[in-house]
């Protein structure tokens, strides 16, 4: 279906399993107090993250506030990877208009049979309504990238090239991460395990096994 692969795109393109070499370094040190995370200039506040945490709650009628860690790391990975994606956008001259988007939701809700379909197809991923529209955007965004980067080159190719952009990105903007929401693998575009001192973050552990084929 249509939005599903729009879903299935955008972790392809962004989190696919592609196995990099490098190891990973670590952040030496935390966002500022009220934030989730921080991308250069960009910062992702903590209420941000639990308001869309509540919203898949919400739409799934059960009980606010009761969130497991699972559900909040993949959400916060997930705007993480929004912001980054429309860094490299905007660095590289990349527009996508409203009215692209618009176009890219409603064709997907009519093959999926309705906007409440297209709803649903969305929250199975843990991407609440509110966060639907951003995710075409990135969808749209990573496609363009892709062509940009690579131009000759097959589709996994260009996915790579993106991949490969938004890692040297992260390791640009200093990427930082809160120590209760995990620590910042910048290699694979995750978020991985806490820091077991919360008030010391550590480096995260890179396991070449684990952890490389995203939940979203």
């Amino acid at each position: 279906m249509k939005a599903r692969g729009q879903v299935n795109r955008i972790a392809g393109a962004v989190l696919g399993a592609i196995v990099l070499a490098a190891v990973a370094t670590g952040c030496a040190s935390t966002p500022s107090a009220g934030a989730a995370a921080t991308l250069g200039s960009r910062e992702i506040a903590n209420d941000t993250v639990t308001s869309q945490v509540n919203e898949i709650q919400q739409q799934r009628g059960v009980q606010v506030g009761a969130a497991d860690a699972a559900l909040v790391t993949e959400v916060l990975q997930r705007m993480m990877i929004t912001d980054l994606v429309d860094e490299a956008a905007v660095r590289n001259g990349v527009v996508v208009t409203q009215g692209q988007v618009d176009q890219a939701m409603s064709e997907a809700a009519t093959q999926l049979g309705g906007k409440d379909q297209l709803i649903s197809v969305f929250l199975d991923s843990n991407v609440p309504e509110s966060a639907i529209p951003g995710q075409f955007q990135l969808s749209l965004q990573v496609e363009a990238l892709g062509a940009l980067l690579a131009p000759d080159a097959d589709p996994n190719t260009r996915q790579q090239a993106v991949f490969g952009y938004a890692v040297d990105l992260g390791k640009e903007l200093d990427v930082r991460v809160s120590p209760r929401y995990g620590s910042w693998v910048p290699d694979q575009l995750q978020l991985g395990p806490a820091p077991t001192d919360l008030s010391t973050p550590q480096a995260p552990q890179v396991d070449p096994l684990v952890g490389l084929v995203p939940s979203g």
